[in-house]
């Protein structure tokens, strides 16, 4: 049974004055996507050469990519780490904040990172469709960030203990901005 602190909301951050637009709100982006992704490029791993990810269903490169892989090229990990940030900042972020738009509050920078991890690694409609998404939109913060343990750990029904660490790490992150 979840202990008192994670079912109590932690004090409000959901004020809409205090939420982020334009430029600023693409600062607080950039500022999000580089403080998080180590977290991400942790758990994805590196591979400069293209593979075909482990259900032979996807060509796969650098981290974790999916989209314009290029079996033709090999990139080194600078390369690839620049094409993570611009692909999170780009097609990630802007739909994880469409549907918690208190994640354009810098308050709440620690749970736009923890989400904008996990959103890379299960895609943002399945984080935008999930409950801790509708933690955050009904202000129960902690309880959000309780969330990511145990969400979407598995494959094909068996638990992979990467994803476990993963969704682990993301709950530390949310809670402290401890990185693993």
């Amino acid at each position: 049974m979840p202990s008192a602190w994670e079912l109590s909301p932690v004090p409000a951050r959901s004020d809409p004055k205090r939420r982020l637009k334009g430029p600023a709100l693409v600062g607080l982006i950039a500022l999000v996507v580089a403080s998080v992704s180590p977290l991400t490029t942790h758990f994805e791993g590196y591979s400069g050469r293209a593979y075909w990810d482990r259900y032979g269903k996807l060509w796969t490169q650098c981290f974790g990519e999916t989209r314009d892989v290029r079996p033709d090229l090999i990139y080194s990990k600078t390369e690839c780490a620049a094409k993570l940030r611009a692909r999170m900042a780009a097609d990630y972020a802007p739909v994880i904040v469409a549907c918690v738009p208190d994640f354009a509050n810098p308050l709440n920078k620690l749970a736009f990172g923890a989400a904008l991890d996990a959103s890379y690694n299960t895609g943002p409609d399945a984080f935008c469709k999930g409950r801790i998404a509708r933690a955050f939109n009904a202000g129960l913060w902690a309880q959000g960030c309780s969330l990511f343990s145990g969400w979407y750990v598995t494959a094909k029904g068996v638990p992979l203990p990467g994803l476990t660490a993963r969704r682990k790490a993301e709950r530390d992150y949310c809670l402290t901005g401890k990185l693993p």
